[in-house]
């Protein structure tokens, strides 16, 4: 069985803004690496080499970062939308560029999941689709599953629900001619297509499996990854010491103070006696001297000012003086 994979990463991410207004949201660091690195090294890492990465927004910058993958041992290819088509119509015009593949594994560049993808492969061998799913106290966010005894899904519903249950976690391994069987143009993969296969009685496995999950939709939810990624509590992730992760190119006072996971990424700055704690500071941001930064993301270019005060905020360019 020849495998290949599409990485969707062509959103706005307008609810990331300001940090995603230069820079697409799966290439904001992650540690040494953009967030999309992480998904690119899981699937080299069980085999998945022939990779397209579908992007939108800001394309550009995917090609300058990420060329042909060899970083990452790595097949890549690059399908830029000219204008929105919707996650399912992403996956159509991607498709294209997998000829010979008889299966697809299909990631968000937004999600970090460290559950394991070599068994999600194997247990979807015989079906149309495999998806991975998670058990939650809460299914609302989420788009809620229900599934067999078999483990068949019965229902798929984007975020409707409340309570425990299973949920959509946003990995799947479809079958190829699956995907070449999608209308071109504009429409959603989770809200028309998945439904329209449910309701059709397609041969669908929900997939269980465990391990770390972040749906990196928010400027929090990248704090808390990028912490988690720095400490250490994600699987895998590419880190420094477990203490603090800095760029090879940001200057840090010896006198400041870094605690519970921050980076500070290319460029930055970070001033004398300045306490950061669960902090990013973006590319080309600057943290005056004495400043106090607590469970905050700098977005890249702005300004904290010396002796700044600032807690459970985002601090933008435009607004951080």
């Amino acid at each position: 069985m020849s495998v290949g994979a599409i990485v969707l990463a062509g959103g706005a991410g307008s609810r990331m803004r300001p940090l995603t207004d230069g820079c697409p949201k799966p290439l904001l660091p992650l540690g040494p690496e953009p967030l999309i690195g992480y998904q690119l090294r899981r699937l080299a890492e069980v085999g998945v080499h022939d990779v397209v990465i579908s992007t939108g927004y800001l394309a550009e910058q995917f090609d300058a970062l990420l060329s042909d993958g060899s970083p990452w041992g790595l097949r890549l290819r690059h399908c830029a939308e000219r204008e929105p088509l919707g996650t399912g119509g992403a996956l159509r015009a991607a498709i294209d560029l997998l000829s010979g593949v008889d299966r697809v594994v299909v990631l968000n560049g937004d999600l970090l999941s460290s559950h394991d993808l070599a068994a999600q492969l194997d247990a979807a061998t015989p079906f149309a689709l495999c998806l991975h799913v998670r058990r939650v106290p809460d299914v609302a966010p989420y788009g809620h599953v229900t599934c067999d005894a078999r483990a068949r899904v019965r229902t798929f519903a984007e975020t409707t629900g409340t309570g425990a249950g299973l949920v959509n976690a946003g990995t799947y391994v479809v079958r190829a001619d699956l995907l070449r069987a999608l209308p071109v143009g504009r429409h959603s993969w989770e809200r028309d297509v998945l439904p329209g296969l449910v309701a059709e009685d397609s041969d669908i496995l929900g997939w269980t499996g465990d391990g770390y999950f972040r749906d990196v939709g928010s400027p929090t939810a990248y704090r808390l990854a990028s912490v988690d990624a720095v400490l250490g509590a994600l699987p895998g992730a590419l880190t420094g010491d477990g203490s603090a992760h800095l760029a090879p190119t940001a200057q840090v006072a010896p006198t400041a103070r870094l605690t519970g996971g921050c980076s500070v990424h290319a460029g930055a700055r970070v001033g004398p006696d300045a306490v950061l704690d669960a902090s990013v500071v973006l590319p080309g941001a600057t943290v005056g001297a004495g400043a106090r930064l607590t469970r905050c993301v700098v977005a890249a270019g702005a300004i904290v000012p010396a002796a700044g005060d600032v807690a459970d905020a985002v601090v933008g360019a435009a607004t951080a003086d």
